[in-house]
């Protein structure tokens, strides 16, 4: 079986190691590509006005969908039920890490269950509806570990998935419900601006440091710290390449396992 590992160009084939399969998920690019830098923002202005329109425009819509299905599927909960919207609402909340300046959120998955109360097996079974929907996009996305080579050592982490909105990707029947939705609330901006002068603050790019403490935070600073700290450890046994092997398999194993999501 073959599965796909990330290079700076993109993801690429490789063959099962002499510990099994990598995995790391399909579709997977390095952190530093262009795949992983999406620039999506809301809004049509480049304002905050703007973006913060169609991020209200977006949950009111995804509200919405669910009351209008909500009769047909099962428990009556709707296409995309209860888990899905309290999903949206945290990756679209600046409180949890959604950056109005570049459009997007990298939250881990148990950072968005935690944030949405519910667990990750639901949060794995309603993303792809939501992708479906074209209410959410999302790349997969990793990071060297910085380990040498050696047999059973990984060569990349996964970490969490970055996530934005494109009203581009909506169904045509969601699209007319976000374009109705939104047509309303700008509708109510410019009532309230009746009489006033008319303020625009333009987007600004946020510096966001590399690692931050507490690290569910910031799980991609998390990531390049655990994977340094694997490295700091490995003692190397000159006299037993095998064991040496081993050693750093059992660093990389660790590293991964503790990233959250």
């Amino acid at each position: 079986m073959h599965r796909s590992r990330t290079s700076k160009s993109g993801p690429t084939r490789v063959r099962k190691n002499e510990r099994g399969v990598n995995r790391i998920h399909r579709r997977t690019f390095d952190i530093d590509s262009a795949e992983a830098k999406k620039h999506a923002p809301l809004g049509d202005d480049g304002s905050f006005e703007s973006s913060e329109m169609m991020r209200q425009a977006l949950l009111e819509t995804v509200t919405e969908v669910r009351r209008t299905t909500a009769q047909t599927t099962r428990y009556g909960q709707g296409i995309i039920t209860r888990v899905g919207e309290a999903a949206m609402r945290t990756l679209f909340n600046p409180k949890h890490g959604f950056d109005h300046f570049t459009g997007t959120n990298d939250l881990a998955n148990s950072q968005i269950a935690k944030h949405g109360i519910f667990c990750m097996r639901q949060w794995q079974r309603v993303k792809p509806v939501l992708e479906s929907l074209g209410l959410i996009s999302f790349v997969h996305r990793s990071i060297p570990t910085g380990l040498g080579k050696a047999p059973g050592v990984e060569q990349h982490i996964q970490i969490s998935d970055l996530y934005w909105f494109s009203p581009a990707n909506l169904v045509p029947w969601v699209k007319e419900i976000f374009d109705t939705v939104h047509a309303r609330i700008k509708a109510k901006w410019l009532d309230r601006e009746k009489g006033k002068p008319r303020v625009r603050r333009p987007l600004v790019k946020r510096d966001r440091p590399h690692c931050r403490i507490p690290a569910l935070l910031n799980p991609i600073g998390w990531a390049r710290a655990k994977a340094a700290e694997a490295a700091a450890h490995m003692h190397p046994v000159a006299t037993y390449e095998s064991e040496e092997a081993r050693a750093i398999a059992f660093a990389t194993e660790w590293a991964r396992a503790t990233i959250p999501g």
